[in-house]
């Protein structure tokens, strides 16, 4: 028997999708990263309810334990403090069966992509710059994108930051403005990957 039918067979059919996600993933975060508009967050909340995992969004868990928002952290006191306390909130999430959604920039700082990497199973939420513009363009809570001009600055960061996402363990395209769609997409994905590197 060959090896690629042998993995097909190994996905057992009366299994679902998510029962068989979540088997090989026990324990495992399933970590969202990609830039922002994508639609991690969207993305992340539907699966989590799908695969009953918990679900983690660490823009919101910074705004909540921090006291501050998003914007107000990189006014007064940089980027560079705010990916620090990224970091810092990313480590007190413990292994376990979740859906965590980062921030754009979370993935592409050093020490929190090894710590990403190290949690669980990464999935780049991949959308083009024509998506992200008009998700964002209107958008007053992203404070790398209050210049003016929006078209290049996404495009800019997207040169910059997509080979850095690419490392994620899986990338998916969101093409599609239909949440419900993107997430079957994502699922399926899931699936057809840990069935592609499954070991037997």
């Amino acid at each position: 028997m060959n090896q690629s039918l042998n993995k097909t067979i190994h996905n057992p059919l009366i299994l679902k999708k998510e029962e068989f996600i979540n088997k090989k993933l026990l324990n495992k975060p399933i970590i969202f990263v990609g830039m922002m508009g994508s639609g991690k967050t969207a993305i992340g909340h539907i699966i989590a309810k799908k695969l009953n995992r918990i679900f983690y969004d660490i823009d919101n868990i910074i705004e909540k334990n921090r006291g501050y928002s998003i914007n107000e952290i990189f006014e007064n006191a940089g980027e560079e403090r705010f990916r620090e306390i990224e970091y810092e909130e990313l480590i007190k999430i413990k292994k376990g069966n979740s859906v965590i959604a980062t921030g754009g920039g979370a993935y592409i700082n050093d020490k929190s992509h090894r710590l990403i990497n190290k949690m669980g199973f990464t999935v780049w939420i991949k959308a083009d710059s024509s998506i992200i513009i008009k998700r964002t363009k209107n958008n007053k809570n992203r404070p790398l994108l209050q210049g003016e001009d929006i078209n290049n600055t996404i495009k800019s960061l997207l040169k910059e930051r997509n080979p850095i996402y690419k490392k994620a363990q899986l990338s998916v395209n969101t093409t599609s403005e239909n949440k419900n769609i993107m997430c079957k997409n994502v699922i399926n994905s899931i699936e057809q990957h840990l069935i592609d590197n499954s070991n037997g």
